[in-house]
């Protein structure tokens, strides 16, 4: 098993030297632009992207062999959850990862609004979660 990261297919990975290389291709993708929400309140203090609440998290906790910090980090920039009321809008992967490190930061509580109805409170036999 091979990871390529940060490729650009078509671009710096060239899709035919793909498919004579490999057996099998897992193609994966993550959306690291926000869409914005055009709604009363969206320019407040406190109102983050996912990403950059995710990823400054993510960098603060990088760690060297040595044990020091892999990048530094900006105290002052920082977005902590820390003893705070959150509200996450989405329930996907991205918006879980939002829940659970609000909830590793300690938040006083949270709050997800969800677009998708309420799923069942039983796992179907055919989904793995």
């Amino acid at each position: 098993i091979e990871f390529v990261t940060n490729a650009d297919i078509g671009r710096n990975v060239d899709v035919n030297e793909l498919r004579a290389n490999y057996d099998a291709l897992a193609l994966t993708v993550g959306a690291t632009k926000p869409r914005d929400l055009p709604v009363p309140g969206r320019d407040f203090k406190g109102v983050h992207f996912a990403m950059e609440f995710l990823t400054k998290n993510q960098k603060r906790l990088l760690m060297t062999k040595e044990g020091t910090l892999e990048s530094q980090w900006d105290k002052d920039t920082f977005i902590t959850a820390a003893g705070k009321d959150v509200i996450v809008i989405g329930g996907g992967d991205t918006g879980t990862d939002c829940i659970g490190t609000s909830m590793r930061h300690r938040c006083k509580s949270v709050t997800n609004f969800e677009l998708m109805p309420q799923p069942p409170m039983e796992r179907a036999p055919d989904n793995p979660w």
